[in-house]
């Protein structure tokens, strides 16, 4: 049986590796963004994986993001409010609060 399972695991690691080298994974600069439906100030930026979970990715006044001011682009923000949502649209874990460009990519990383 364990033979089985290591000549297993072995392909899978093989097959991801191909995976990696052949589809670049999603990153930040890949998030689609508009302004946010509270207004003003405020936008949204949304990431499709291929496996069907979405990022969220929101930044603005009253949001946890940095600067906490008004911005019209990504240009205009350090920080992200991020929400994971899977294949029915409920939430996957807490949405995180001031996470950095590296830190949207980890999370990317993580989900897809």
């Amino acid at each position: 049986g364990n033979l089985c399972y290591n000549s297993i695991l072995h392909y899978e690691k093989r097959r991801n590796k191909f995976k990696l080298l052949y589809s670049r994974m999603k990153k930040f600069e890949d998030i689609e963004w508009k302004q946010h439906r509270v207004g003003k100030g405020s936008i949204q930026g949304l990431l499709m994986l291929d496996n069907g979970i979405e990022l969220s990715v929101v930044a603005g006044p009253g949001m946890y993001s940095l600067p906490r001011d008004a911005g019209n682009s990504p240009d205009d923000f350090d920080k992200f409010e991020v929400a994971v949502i899977d294949q029915d649209g409920k939430f996957i874990g807490d949405p995180k609060g001031w996470q950095s460009r590296s830190d949207i990519d980890e999370l990317i990383e993580k989900h897809d």
